[in-house]
């Protein structure tokens, strides 16, 4: 955290403790214009601004200081053609506006003060036109004209009838303060649904490009307009670029960029009848205590773009002991009644961090389709635990319960994602419209592990239905997926629970596919299943791994209802499945699944299964493709049972003529060697006994006439040859010819 902004974050939680102290007026013009600016007093609480200099339609003004006094108002009393009011400060001391600013006409207002702006509690704006608040140097106009915040001594400024089409920044960047009373979070569908905060006309814009910003209880609102909060932390131009909102800013020209926080319920909100668009740029964005940042669509407009660019990171931190909408989020929606389209989401950051009840959001309640929404994270994704409540964080775009319209996609790209303890990426509908897509690529590793501390809801990453339309599909690329603790990755239809008066899902399933080096389940779920009490078809599921390891987890395409089993294919080098674990495409009135495995080698512990039945529809079928015949279900990083009693520390069989034993704890069928198949008509046995040494063996595979310990297997590893082999982390044994010498142990040999 930089300085400034540690001081920012302190003053704001100060304001926050102690009453705001009213401000006085100091609006004093400083006579360094052709024609300069005059203040006079019209009421006790108005101050009106004449004067300045025109230039064809633009209007500059100039002050020493200015700041508008509590709950006083400033009247730029401009002639109606004037497009743009360029407003400069000149001295060294603060801007502080805890009042009315007010212009004619749809004049555009931009008020420049390189020592910084604080916006206060009664902070407000009425005008036709844009504003910008910004901690720039000065102006740059098409001509290459600068209306510069620090005039040369003694020289005439030139002025110009062009446009302005950026903000230039020096090295010392003040910063922007915006307070509030923490009330402008959206809470209805209504066009003006709050009084507070800083707010422009519709379809114009309302920028604040500066240093370090932050917002704390503070509110900035456009109906359909432009947000734009720029942090700029070094010298460098900021482009603007005129759209039919105002203006967008570009960044092209910025190397260096600050921090923007948003606190205590502060809200930014394009929401309209077509959403704003909403563009961030800083180098971290931090959102806390239920601010919340929203273009959403409330009417038949088409939504907008939110777009965030943060160089380092963006991190959302919740409430903990809030579980409702009004938490910390991002979010663009389609709400009850509206027509258009939701807006797309777009995040481009190093490190994107949701936690504590946070989200970030795409969806519809209504008639119009959701948005999408895309993360570029250079580094890592983490959706992450909730200490108190049900709700997880989550990144979604859901068709909500009643809506017509589909959800949207979600894209995710970066090198780890990792969801904990209740974290959630899903796509969904449970209405009458499609699930979007999700796509995850990572170049490392995904990971989905826990359920949430209350609640007992799992991290998951899902496209689901619960109503009539069908599931999105989903897709993960990486090199690792590791689904554990309770953690789930599944497509298919929601259960809806006893308590809710909803009708069951009629949706099918979708398809699953995931393409990973490694699959790694320990007490984790893939499903493409249509869950018991809903009606539609299983999905399919397309798993291609290097190796792919279950323990006491499930992948299943089970349907429930008269819906079909769905299909499951699985290309993969190694599959082991041990403790329980299961692969299904069940059924219970429709037919069961079909289930395709082609592997070099699959191992299944006895309690583990593979079905594709059907309770009173016809059974489906299960087909494997093993390549390598000699690898068996022996030979294999099995599950560590404890051992009672365990193996004798110390092997004596070649050292005399006793016939030692080899013990396991298990009861299932035992094989004499490692490349007979199991049958079920083998005898269950406790022991197997290991024949003494035979002297007349090769004494050259001993490495030694002591006695050593033996150590319990716990790796499976393949040698130089391409063979499977048990050994430990303890040791590191020397292979030859696929043969293991046990000092004073008998050789084991046909591995």
């Amino acid at each position: 955290m930089t300085k400034a902004l540690s001081w920012l974050i302190k003053g704001s939680t100060l304001f926050c403790l102690l009453p705001w102290e009213p401000i006085a007026a100091q609006i004093v013009p400083d006579a360094t214009l052709r024609v300069n600016s005059s203040v006079t007093q019209e009421s006790n609480n108005t101050s009106a601004i004449t004067g300045g200099t025109q230039v064809g339609s633009n209007l500059f003004h100039s002050f020493g200081q200015f700041s508008v006094a509590t709950g006083s108002a400033v009247y730029f009393k401009n002639a109606p053609d004037i497009q743009n009011i360029l407003t400069r400060v000149t001295g060294s001391s603060i801007s502080n506006i805890d009042g009315l600013i007010r212009a004619n006409g749809i004049a555009n207002v931009f008020l420049i003060n390189p020592n910084g702006i604080i916006f206060g509690l009664n902070a407000s704006l009425n005008i036709g036109g844009s504003f910008f608040g910004t901690t720039a140097s000065n102006i740059k106009f098409a001509d290459g004209i600068f209306f510069d915040a620090k005039p040369l001594s003694g020289t005439e400024p030139l002025l110009t009838v062009s446009v302005p089409v950026g903000l230039g920044f020096g090295t010392n960047v003040g910063n922007i303060r915006v307070f509030g009373d923490g009330q402008g979070i959206r809470k209805t569908s209504d066009l003006l649904d709050t009084s507070s905060g800083l707010r422009v006309q519709p379809d114009q814009t309302l920028a604040l490009v500066g240093g370090d910003i932050v917002l704390s209880r503070g509110t900035l609102k456009t109906t359909g307009g432009q947000i734009e909060l720029g942090s700029v932390a070094g010298a460098g131009l900021v482009n603007l670029i005129p759209t039919d909102k105002g203006w967008t800013l570009g960044y092209s020209g910025i190397s260096a960029f600050g921090e923007i926080q948003l606190s205590g319920a502060a809200a930014v909100d394009a929401s309209g009848n077509g959403g704003g668009n909403i563009q961030i740029q800083a180098m971290k964005l931090m959102l806390d205590g239920g601010s919340q940042i929203e273009s959403s669509t409330l009417g038949a407009g088409t939504g907008g773009t939110l777009k965030i660019n943060a160089s380092d990171s963006v991190n959302l931190v919740g409430l903990p002991e809030v579980d409702s909408f009004f938490n910390t989020s991002i979010s663009s929606l389609v709400y009850p009644r509206a027509t258009g389209a939701g807006g797309n989401i777009n995040i481009e950051t190093k490190r994107l961090n949701v936690r504590d009840g946070a989200g970030i959001a795409a969806g519809t309640y209504g008639f119009g389709n959701a948005g999408s929404i895309e993360v570029l994270a250079h580094d890592s994704v983490e959706v992450l635990r909730k200490p108190t409540g049900n709700a997880g964080s989550s990144i979604t775009s859901l068709a909500q319960r009643g809506s017509t319209g589909s959800g949207g996609n979600i894209k995710i790209e970066t090198a780890r994602l990792s969801l904990r303890s209740g974290g959630v990426i899903s796509s969904g509908t449970f209405g009458q419209g499609s699930g979007g897509n999700v796509s995850i690529n990572a170049d490392e590793e995904v990971q989905v592990t826990g359920k949430s501390l209350i609640g007992n809801s799992p991290s998951r990453i899902s496209a689901r239905t619960g109503g009539t339309g069908k599931a999105g599909n989903l897709t993960i690329e990486a090199e690792r997926l590791t689904v554990t603790d309770g953690g789930r990755v599944n497509i298919g239809g929601e259960k809806i629970p006893k308590n809710l008066n909803f009708q069951p899902g009629q949706g099918n399933a979708g398809t699953l596919r995931i393409n990973a080096d490694n699959i790694n389940l320990d007490r984790g779920t893939i499903t493409a299943g249509i869950e018991g009490g809903t009606k539609g078809q299983g999905g399919d599921i397309f798993l291609h791994s290097g190796d792919l390891q279950l323990r006491d987890s499930i992948i299943t395409a089970t349907a429930g209802g008269n819906g079909d089993g769905g299909n499951i294919i699985i290309n993969t080098d190694i599959l082991v499945a041990i403790k329980n674990s299961s692969i299904t495409a069940n059924a219970f009135e429709g037919r069961g699944g079909n289930i395709t495995i082609n592997a070099k080698g699959l191992f299944f512990s006895p309690d583990s299964l593979i079905t594709a039945n059907s309770k009173y529809g016809i059974n489906g079928t299960v087909q494997y493709n093993i390549a390598d015949t000699n690898i068996y279900p022996t030979q294999l990083k099995a599950e560590i049972i404890p051992i009672t009693p365990e193996i004798t520390p110390v092997c004596q069989a070649g050292a005399g003529t006793e016939v030692n034993s080899f013990r396991v704890s298990s009861t299932r069928n035992l094989q004499s060697k490692p490349n007979n198949l199991m049958s079920n008509n083998v005898e269950q046995s406790n022991s197997v006994p290991v024949p003494a040494f035979n002297n007349s063996h090769n004494p050259k595979s001993l490495r030694s006439n002591q006695a050593t310990q033996i150590i319990e297997a716990n790796l499976l590893i393949r040698d130089s040859r391409g063979n499977l082999v048990l050994t430990t982390d303890q040791a590191n044994p020397t292979w030859d010819n696929a043969s293991l010498s046990a000092s004073s142990c008998f050789s084991i040999s046909q591995w």
